[in-house]
């Protein structure tokens, strides 16, 4: 699966996880995985550092996959920040 998963106090009381997915990337792929569930609406994707914008060049498929508007390169950077969904 993917890179390491890394806990982050957000300081109001919610952790915050942070995940490197550039091992998912493979010049064709736009469907990336999440190791666990998250909230929805807490993804940020972050792809070669510059945040992406929701709706516009990425959406939450379902609580643990979400798919990009633009094709990823193999080489570029892919990372993660969300809230993980403790029902």
């Amino acid at each position: 699966m993917s890179g390491f998963i890394y806990t982050v106090s957000t300081g109001d009381g919610e952790e915050m996880k942070k995940q490197n997915l550039t091992s998912q990337i493979n010049g064709e792929r736009t469907t990336f995985t999440v190791q666990e569930e998250y909230k929805t609406g807490t993804l940020r994707v972050y792809y070669n550092g510059v945040r992406q914008v929701e709706s516009e060049t990425f959406s939450e498929a379902s609580s643990t996959t979400f798919t990009t508007t633009f094709q990823t390169i193999t080489g570029d950077y892919l990372n993660i920040d969300y809230t993980p969904n403790n029902n």
